[in-house]
């Protein structure tokens, strides 16, 4: 991975399977979130140093949720910070997992998607015009934790 880039995380549960990246992101193009009591999957795309597009994911299961969101970003669009909260998933007996998540970019602000209900509330802000280009974590039935990789401005 590039030397530059920094790996944060994870936050949330051990149950499920490791899931990562092997190229190093060099921009975020899009996320897609499920989400119902919490976040069922996640997928998202990046580009990595010579512009090819990577695709990751979908990580977590099937479930149904109550809704499922893709956020686009444009040309000059980047994620400043990323908000989410871990906590615990009773119908499924789980201590802890991602029960949330929020994208800010320098343009908008997407989401909070999913319920931070008795969840502990965690949030990334990047300073000085970096941004978060990529995620990983564990994943079985749903999103069980989460990461990221930043990119120093």
């Amino acid at each position: 991975m590039s030397r530059s880039l920094v790996k944060l995380g994870t936050w949330g549960g051990d149950c499920g399977m490791p899931c990562d990246i092997t190229v190093a992101p060099q921009r975020l193009e899009s996320v897609t979130i499920r989400w119902g009591k919490v976040i069922d999957w996640i997928t998202f795309s990046y580009a990595d140093r010579d512009g090819k597009t990577h695709t990751a994911g979908p990580w977590g299961g099937n479930g149904k949720g109550e809704g499922t969101e893709t956020i686009t970003l444009g040309p000059s669009e980047y994620v400043t910070e990323v908000a989410w909260s871990v906590g615990p998933f009773a119908f499924k007996n789980v201590e802890r997992c991602v029960t949330s998540i929020k994208l800010v970019t320098n343009l908008a602000t997407y989401g909070p998607f999913g319920h931070a209900v008795d969840s502990t509330h965690h949030s990334l802000p990047v300073l000085n015009n970096g941004s978060v280009v990529g995620m990983f974590g564990r994943a079985g039935d749903f999103l069980d934790a989460i990461g990221f990789y930043v990119l120093p401005f």
